[in-house]
């Protein structure tokens, strides 16, 4: 079974998305608000994205930048209905170029082939942290590189950088900012490539071993 995740404001233009896939064994989740979601979704892992490019538009900032970040790791396309003709427009983002494909061809092109991912569960808020991190659990200061949190969860968050690092890479963190500077062991779950996009380059973990007290810390940061 194929997993797919629709956003989309109106529920009525919603059922005509749904109705256009004729493919057997895809199932969507509809999604009309991403902090809604969280609190209800149970972790299943999908295979792509759609998203209504009106409520896209319309929707809140936290909205905007969930889509921004899910659109760089999933395949996604873009749908509009055209009332007047009754048609549905596509613009293909995030895989590759490519526009007006029908969506049980981007189904099958796209989502078929790629590896269905897990959505993370934490809504991320915009925190600048001051970041120490190594390959080496020792963090030893000849082996380790400086940066910043762009955003931060209780389960991970995006580190500012220019090297690219591959999905399941290992590495630990010192935040300067914790009462409690033990390194967090974390594993690379996607990788925005410097100069790839006119976006923040860096890469998004999330958080394998931590200390009770430093979640604590950051679930007080984030609330």
């Amino acid at each position: 079974m194929i997993k797919l995740l629709l956003y989309i404001h109106d529920s009525e233009i919603g059922k005509k998305y749904l109705n256009a896939l004729s493919l057997k064994d895809v199932e969507c989740e509809v999604v009309h608000s991403f902090e809604l979601f969280y609190k209800h979704v149970l972790g299943h892992s999908y295979s792509g994205l759609l998203v209504d490019i009106v409520s896209s538009i319309r929707a809140s900032v936290a909205d905007r930048e969930v889509l921004k970040e899910l659109m760089e790791v999933y395949p996604s396309l873009r749908l509009r209905w055209d009332p007047e003709s009754g048609d549905i427009r596509t613009l293909l983002t995030g895989a590759g170029a490519g526009q007006k494909i029908s969506i049980d061809h981007f189904i099958k092109t796209y989502c078929l082939l790629f590896h269905p991912r897990a959505l993370r569960l934490q809504c991320r808020k915009e925190i600048h942290c001051n970041v120490v991190y190594s390959v080496c659990a020792e963090m030893p200061e000849e082996a380790t590189q400086r940066t910043v949190t762009l955003d931060l969860s209780v389960g991970g968050c995006f580190l500012i950088s220019s090297h690219c690092l591959a999905r399941g890479s290992v590495l630990f963190l010192r935040f300067l900012e914790l009462d409690d500077n033990t390194p967090i062991k974390v594993e690379v779950q996607w990788c925005r490539e410097w100069g790839k996009s006119m976006n923040v380059s860096g890469v998004g973990v999330r958080f394998l071993e931590i200390q009770p007290g430093q979640r604590e810390e950051i679930v007080a940061m984030v609330k």
